[in-house]
């Protein structure tokens, strides 16, 4: 191009050669930074677009996990709180702060059903549990790296998904934990209504050395086979004679066992008789549908033999059910502890001293 120039007697200074070049990189870096500006702004607004969508199907979650804590439901909203994470950077920071505002949520409702309730305990299956506990690790994993780069998922990282992330890993990995046991029996529609001492259990559970421990257990009853429930004993008793029930203290208590009841409530209150009759012709509906399943609390006496907490209504008319010819299915929940009086005051007719 110089020698052009020079040909046609127009030859180019060193300065102008620095001024055409200096200004054709301005110009490129200005188009650049234009072209950026726009690209970023696109992604910004696609980055929005990403999260309202997942706000609204989070948001909407809510008010379902709430009322139903099944696996798919759960694991669906935790894939769709991880899969966010990674859009947060690129959306403006009011869309950051609502989107985990809304992870926030709900990793709450998540942890305060599955926290509070043995539901899902009693109806996932081993692989649903598997599966939480890896969707979990993966989602708490995915929120540290971010939190690493990010000032905004640190700061809500610290306020609460750290810690509800690592509780959700606790319940869907540890055994049943005692205190969701307690909070299901105590706080929710299932009460135990027995003088359990919640205060003593809670303080040998924190100890973590085995003396508290739950275990669920699933039965299968069969038609007209009751010996599958011999080892089962309700906190109610009859006198030596057999002539009416009476309190645990009497000095002629013998507890009574469910499978004494199958033929012949008469030694019962007649108040209990009416309600066991009342749930038996309930249940009674439900034998054309799926079939019937019962949950029961019980505390461990022995290797075979349990006293029922919760349910013992339940379990006396579905008892007589199953010696009609129903089948049955038992998810019980069985605590194992100390077989003390000063725990409970019906187990001084099972202690051993």
């Amino acid at each position: 191009m110089d020698l052009f120039l020079w040909w046609r007697g127009e030859p180019w200074s060193w300065s102008d050669w620095a001024s055409s070049f200096g200004l054709g990189a301005v110009t490129t870096m200005v188009v650049g930074m234009l072209l950026a500006r726009r690209q970023g702004n696109i992604q910004e607004a696609l980055a929005d677009l990403e999260l309202t969508e997942k706000v609204a199907y989070l948001t909407f979650s809510v008010s379902r996990l709430r009322e139903d804590s099944a696996p798919e439901l759960t694991r669906r909203a935790l894939y769709d709180c991880r899969a966010g994470l990674s859009l947060v950077p690129l959306a403006r920071r009011p869309m950051q702060e609502e989107y985990l505002r809304t992870v926030s949520r709900v990793l709450e409702t998540i942890t305060d059903r599955l926290g509070s309730s043995l539901r899902s305990h009693a109806q996932w299956t081993r692989d649903d549990w598997s599966d939480f506990a890896s969707v979990v690790g993966t989602l708490r994993e995915t929120a540290a790296f971010h939190a690493r780069r990010s000032r905004i998922v640190a700061a809500h990282w610290a306020d609460g998904i750290d810690t509800t992330t690592r509780e959700l890993v606790r319940i869907g990995t540890a055994p049943v934990p005692f205190e969701v046991f307690k909070a299901h029996f105590t706080e929710g529609a299932d009460r135990i209504r027995t003088s359990l001492d919640w205060t003593a259990l809670s303080e040998m559970a924190r100890r973590d050395d085995g003396t508290v421990r739950l275990s669920m257990i699933s039965t299968e009853l069969t038609p007209y086979r009751l010996s599958d429930l011999e080892g089962y004993h309700a906190p109610w008793y009859r006198d030596a004679s057999g002539s009416g029930e009476v309190a645990y203290a009497h000095e002629d208590a013998v507890p009574i066992r469910h499978t004494e009841l199958v033929t012949d409530l008469s030694v019962l209150r007649g108040e209990r008789r009416s309600r066991i009759e009342a749930l038996r012709d309930q249940y009674a509906t439900r034998l054309d549908g799926p079939g019937v399943s019962l949950t029961l609390a019980t505390y461990a006496l022995g290797p075979d033999r349990a006293l029922v907490l919760d349910g013992n209504h339940r379990l006396t008319a579905l008892a007589q059910l199953v010696a009609k010819g129903c089948p049955v299915r038992l998810i019980e929940f069985r605590l194992t502890a100390p077989v003390s009086s000063a725990i409970l005051p019906d187990l001084i007719h099972y202690q051993v001293d």
